[in-house]
């Protein structure tokens, strides 16, 4: 089993903290992707799940067993990095073979493995190319190959399409997502882009300055946030949020009004009524948005149909129904409208 579980797991250089004892629980072939801005301690936390951090203190447990001073070999984690590192003089099938040679595996093993790897992420028509000859997405898949033929119970990803353009960030997220399905390996996943935690995870940690925000599945995060920080993450475009003294549902406990831009349509009768000149209309298509300044100087995304008439410098009389909106008393918690 290949469950792992973080407790009151915490991280200093010298007397600098940047991990703040995180709890985290993930599921024997859960997809788990650790999500937040750059600098919020997920990569870190990733590498001490690696073995390549050392933690300072907590309990890690990776298959009921404590692995604090496991060295990064004897933990069943393979790695697979931003950056593809593979060795340019070496053929696709010899990057995918050495770390199994290395370790004496038989030749005929080797081969087995690699072959596998190969057919799973359609590389067996490129085994003897060498990586200068291959593109960025099937240099990733040979480093996600080179993981896989080393039948790890745990894959680690850290960032690994931030290099990609974004038609090759899609289709190898498509590729990655259809891996896990096949192989049901437990994964953990760093990204800061809401949208791979989004479609990838069973499972989303958002952390924010080395503490875990909240931990959900992908609609649990966009449908219930627990704070401000949360709510403005998740989502993309990102959630409206207005002062609730500028609406009617100001009360004693709620303190700012969240609403997500999807949730916004053009009308004169709604729960929440607001008024603002547009700015910009960006059209994609299926959907056009909205950046409107309303009366009071607040700016506001409403998402509308591609075929929307509205123009910059139009006035627009938009709102969005109860059920919609999220509420966020004095100190960012989620609370309930009055």
């Amino acid at each position: 089993m290949a469950n792992i579980k973080l407790d009151a797991i915490q991280k200093s250089y010298g007397t600098i903290e940047v991990i703040h004892g995180v709890d985290i629980d993930i599921k024997d072939g859960e997809f788990c992707v650790f999500v937040g801005p750059s600098g919020c301690g997920k990569s870190t936390l990733l590498r001490m799940i690696a073995g390549l951090e050392e933690i300072t203190s907590g309990e890690m447990k990776i298959g009921g067993n404590r692995v604090n001073e496991l060295p990064p070999a004897d933990r069943g984690i393979a790695m697979v990095f931003q950056s593809y590192a593979l060795y340019p003089h070496m053929s696709v099938y010899k990057n995918m073979a050495f770390g199994l040679s290395i370790k004496k595996f038989s030749k005929t093993d080797v081969k087995k493995r690699v072959h596998e790897a190969a057919e799973i992420l359609q590389l067996t028509d490129l085994l003897t190319r060498k990586p200068a000859q291959l593109s960025g997405g099937q240099r990733q898949r040979v480093a996600i190959g080179r993981a896989i033929v080393r039948d790890p119970e745990v894959f680690l990803f850290d960032e690994p399409l931030s290099n990609l353009d974004a038609a090759l960030r899609v289709q190898t997220r498509i590729e990655i997502a259809k891996l896990h399905t096949k192989l049901k390996n437990t994964v953990i996943y760093v990204t800061h882009d809401q949208v791979e935690a989004m479609t990838l995870a069973d499972k989303i940690v958002v952390l924010n300055d080395g503490r875990v925000e909240q931990i959900g599945s992908p609609l649990d995060l966009y449908d219930k946030p627990q704070n401000l920080f949360v709510a403005g993450f998740i989502g993309s475009p990102k959630m409206n949020f207005l002062k609730a003294s500028q609406t009617e549902f100001s009360s004693a406990s709620v303190e700012t009004i969240g609403v997500r831009p999807e949730h916004l349509r053009q009308t004169t009768e709604a729960d929440l009524l607001l008024t603002g000149t547009a700015d910009v209309v960006e059209r994609l298509g299926d959907v056009s948005y909205v950046y409107l300044t309303t009366t009071d100087g607040t700016n506001i995304i409403i998402a509308t149909p591609g075929a929307s008439k509205v123009e910059p410098g139009d006035t627009v009389t938009f709102g969005a129904d109860k059920q919609s909106l999220h509420f966020f008393n004095a100190d960012g918690i989620r609370c309930e409208g009055d």
